[in-house]
């Protein structure tokens, strides 16, 4: 994670949860510049980061109701926060990148699965959202 200024406003209620003293501070930090940027500025490095952490921190005691209005401000789906999905239908559009629909997948959207595989920090998530929809 690069050190960028935020490109929006963190209502109260979200940078109370992200100064939270329970959460390890490394991690607070992380979750403050992702949670300041543009979804579309994510990579899917940071996507992967940010759906393995959040949820886990019902271990040390931080409610569902607040991860969920975090998630929320993230653009992620509140209700799926165990199984977290971009947008609508994202999860059922995702087969675009099954090995048996390759036919039907531009060149395009094949050579960025194959570098999300190998290296995620440099696909952007919204690349990996434009292969998905429909064109």
């Amino acid at each position: 994670m690069d050190d960028v200024r935020g490109q929006r406003f963190i209502p109260p209620g979200i940078r109370a949860f992200l100064n939270d003293r329970r959460i390890d501070p490394a991690i607070r930090a992380y979750l403050l510049g992702m949670a300041g940027r543009n979804t579309d500025t994510w990579t899917l490095a940071e996507f992967q980061f940010l759906t393995a952490v959040v949820p886990s921190l019902t271990e040390i005691y931080i409610s569902t109701s607040t991860l969920s209005e975090f998630y929320e401000f993230m653009g992620l789906d509140p209700a799926s926060l165990f199984e977290p999905q971009l947008g609508q239908g994202w999860q059922a559009s995702s087969t675009t990148f099954d090995p048996r629909f390759y036919g039907n997948t531009p060149r395009r959207c094949r050579t960025l699965q194959r570098q999300a595989q190998s290296d995620p920090s440099t696909v952007k998530v919204q690349a990996l959202l434009s292969c998905a929809d429909p064109e």
